[in-house]
């Protein structure tokens, strides 16, 4: 069990999490996240700096969640094909089974705040180096032909991106689970996979 400080800051997250979910980033205020976890305003500010500090908390909650599970998604798997399909069958799963964090970090924190856009890009760039890595990996061990790393990383999120965004803002695909065969599938012959 963990400290009492940190089951408060936990559920401070928690409701930040349900009130920018519920109302956006920006209509969302402190007051709200407090209401929701059931403590004053004031103890809001024992733990969060702004309504920025609960958001970036929030990020950061996303990010730790969605690289361990790539990480363990990839360990056991031998091939580097094989690996990059786990990683975007991870992606997919992990935005789908968190629909509410995923809307907060890829609709509502995008273009809201400069520290967002900061962090975002960094968590953006920590998957296109992983990515890269696949994708250099396979061309030296000859199962696609050369490419161009930097640019087909970007375009392998890119694609995750699109899917997981129309999701989110219009509901297709309806299960985005469903979405994973064709993304595997679009990616692999993209990058020249036979």
């Amino acid at each position: 069990m963990g400290e009492p400080g940190e089951d408060k800051q936990k559920a401070l997250l928690a409701a930040a999490r349900a009130v920018f979910a519920r109302e956006g980033y920006h209509s969302a205020t402190v007051r709200q996240i407090a209401q929701e976890a059931g403590v004053a305003t004031g103890t809001f500010y024992l733990y969060f700096s702004s309504k920025e500090a609960a958001l970036l908390g929030l990020i950061e909650e996303f990010y730790r969640l969605l690289m361990a599970s790539i990480v363990a998604a990839r360990s056991g798997r031998a091939g580097v094909l094989e690996k990059l399909a786990a990683s975007i069958e991870t992606v997919v799963r992990v935005f789908a089974a968190h629909r509410d964090l995923a809307k907060i970090v890829l609709i509502h924190a995008a273009g809201a705040h400069p520290l967002f856009d900061a962090r975002l890009a960094q968590v953006h760039g920590d998957f296109a180096r992983l990515v890269r890595e696949d994708l250099e990996e396979g061309v030296a061990a000859g199962l696609i032909p050369p490419l161009d790393s930097d640019t087909v990383s970007l375009a392998v999120i890119g694609s995750l991106y699109e899917v997981i965004t129309s999701w989110l803002r219009a509901g297709v695909p309806p299960r985005l689970e469903d979405a994973v065969p064709a993304l595997i599938r679009f990616n692999l012959r993209g990058i020249g996979a036979g």
